[in-house]
């Protein structure tokens, strides 16, 4: 086989792969957290296998061992602080739609079936029938499911991620070989950056929003607290929806301590929200997350936006990554371009 026919051979496939994930794009989801699972930990990995001399397998399974064991130290922690929040936020919600409900009447007519017709969808949603019972059903073997498939995607992204590289580098043309390598590196080091970035993002902001709203008082601080943080992971967009749902959380539950009126209470909590945003962003991103991806944000913003259109939850988390990368080959292909030209 020629060059020019195993380029042409070889785009054609790729054409084809891309096409069939695309379609398939559903059944992708446990392989694409396995995968950002495996670049979060593969310096880990590294770690037990180069200088405790463990084999890799050895070493994943510890990793997997350490994570049971935390996620279970952390649930027997907090696990009565979240069914007690969840308890009062439940009894919140029932009073606020109850109170809704005869405040109807004082609507402007054009507006009272809107409001009537969510009351209603919000009313049948709190209520466990049986056809949803039985729907639940193949849906929790589907996400089980998954989750094993996780497990063991992660598990040999994790021991054999190297060997899998080095085979796909096998099909690159010999004069390609280095650039691409380098190429890769340079995206390697770019998403293992911005993925680990985004974790200690997301606890840092659950822990120190958690440390605040207790101390304002606020109602459901420890739920608020984990829905900021893992609102980090979806830039610009999720911060301020996080910030939003958290003050209209604490004017309806009563304010805040202090003497804190329910406005007063919301404003002191979009105030701590903008503070930690502050501190994250002057004193945080520069040292965790750096200038990573050096995107505009209103590129990331597109991102985000065309991400979730496309592969919904998944492709929120992914999108900012992906624009990354796309710059890194289009930035690399732009030098080799102009060096010829030269």
């Amino acid at each position: 086989m020629t060059l020019r026919l195993r380029s042409v051979f070889l785009i054609v496939v790729g054409l084809m792969l891309a096409w069939f994930l695309y379609v398939e794009r559903a059944i992708l989801t446990p392989f694409v957290l396995a995968a950002i699972f495996a670049y979060i930990f593969n310096p880990v990995v590294n770690f037990f296998s180069r200088h405790l001399k463990l084999p890799r397998a050895l070493s994943v399974l510890i990793i997997y061992l350490a994570i049971v064991f935390i996620v279970a130290m952390a649930g027997l922690a907090f696990s009565g602080r979240i069914m007690e929040e969840s308890m009062e936020l439940r009894q919140e919600v029932t009073t606020i739609t109850k109170t809704a409900e005869h405040q109807v009447n004082t609507l402007p007519d054009w507006l009272r079936p809107t409001v009537n017709d969510t009351l209603v969808s919000f009313e049948k949603g709190a209520v466990i029938s049986l056809p949803s019972v039985v729907s639940f059903v193949p849906k929790a073997f589907s996400r089980i499911l998954s989750f094993i498939v996780f497990l063991f995607a992660a598990f040999y992204f994790l021991k054999e991620g190297r060997s899998m590289f080095d085979k796909l580098l096998n099909f690159v043309p010999n004069d390609y070989k280095v650039e691409v390598d380098i190429l890769i590196r340079k995206i390697n080091s770019v998403l293992s950056s911005y993925l680990r970035g985004q974790i200690f993002l997301v606890f840092f902001v659950a822990l120190a929003l958690f440390i605040v709203l207790t101390i304002l008082g606020v109602k459901f601080a420890l739920i608020l607290a984990v829905f900021s943080g893992f609102a980090e992971i979806v830039p610009i967009i999720g911060p301020i929806v996080a910030a939003s749902v958290a003050a209209l959380a604490t004017y309806l539950s009563g304010g805040a301590s202090f003497g804190l009126a329910p406005l007063q209470g919301a404003l002191a909590v979009v105030v701590v929200y903008a503070l930690i945003r502050q501190i994250q962003d002057y004193l945080v991103n520069p040292y965790v997350m750096g200038k990573i991806t050096k995107l505009h944000p209103l590129v990331i913003l597109f991102a985000v936006i065309a991400g979730e259109h496309i592969g919904g939850i998944v492709g929120l988390i992914l999108a900012v990554p992906i624009v990354g990368v796309i710059k890194i080959i289009f930035e690399y292909s732009l030098d080799k371009i102009n060096q010829e030209s030269r």
